[in-house]
């Protein structure tokens, strides 16, 4: 089962309040019943098998990418080690 590193179930592009259709196939494949999947936008979506970044994620993630550049850069000018 793939992990996806932090990710809660509003992150992915599959996301819908009125339920998750791509949770559903996924149980049925695995010999669950057919059921209605409605999880919760914080639930955990790191082991789902059907997880899939939203365009909000991928901003996310690029903005913590620039701070965290941003911070290291500083830091190599001002010529501190960053530990």
């Amino acid at each position: 089962m793939p992990h996806h590193g932090d990710v809660c179930c509003a992150e992915c592009e599959h996301y819908d309040p009125e339920g998750c259709e791509e949770a559903a196939e996924a149980l049925v494949l695995e010999g669950w019943p057919r059921a209605c999947v409605r999880p919760e936008d914080d639930a955990d979506a790191s082991r789902c098998p059907e997880f899939c970044p939203g365009r909000s994620l991928e901003l996310d993630l690029d903005e913590e990418r620039a701070v965290r550049e941003d911070r290291l850069r500083d830091a190599a000018l001002r010529g501190c080690g960053v530990w």
